[in-house]
């Protein structure tokens, strides 16, 4: 009988432990789910803020926000809140160029499981959500002054393609 009830225990003691492994790695790649969406809404709220600085010159001094807390205030909310860095639990670290904040990223040094999210980033720490210098170009339907044009676009063809399309046109239509 004594035998019978430490195998039941070191049975359960085993299971529970490769349970527990199963249920760490879930929680973590939710966490990571959660960094990436988190860290890419900010990417684009700062983007969007700083293409929108002709249209607010006149009450904003710069073209990208001082602080997280400028996206979430109006008269434009970028972001509804400040979001936390979900694998630490504490505030994003910042990336910033002057006083002017750039991006933000974890202060995490764990390994990500996820390798495709963050492209063969060694540690969360070193994938950086930032925005681009590059203002996107934005296309206005009742072409208004307050829009970006895109510059135009040209279909590059290759040379194969080239004679192929000489070569049709000498056939004649069928």
């Amino acid at each position: 009988m004594y035998l019978a009830v430490m195998f039941f225990f070191t049975i359960l003691g085993i299971s529970l432990m490769a349970i527990g492994q199963q249920w760490s790695v879930i929680t973590k790649r939710d966490r990571e789910a959660e960094l990436a969406f988190r860290g890419f809404r900010i990417q684009e709220a700062i983007a969007r803020y700083a293409a929108d600085y002709e249209v607010f010159k006149a009450s904003r001094a710069t073209r990208y926000p001082l602080t997280l807390e400028a996206l979430t205030k109006k008269p434009r909310r970028y972001l509804p809140v400040v979001y936390k860095d979900p694998i630490t639990g504490e505030d994003f670290e910042l990336i910033t160029v002057g006083k002017e904040i750039r991006g933000v990223r974890s202060r995490s040094l764990e390994k990500p499981l996820d390798r495709v999210t963050f492209k063969g980033a060694p540690t969360y720490h070193a994938f950086k959500f930032e925005a681009s210098d590059r203002t996107p170009c934005r296309m206005s339907a009742l072409n208004s002054p307050m829009f970006t044009p895109c510059p135009p676009t040209s279909i590059q063809r290759s040379p194969q393609s080239t004679k192929n399309s000489k070569a049709s046109n000498k056939e004649g239509p069928a």
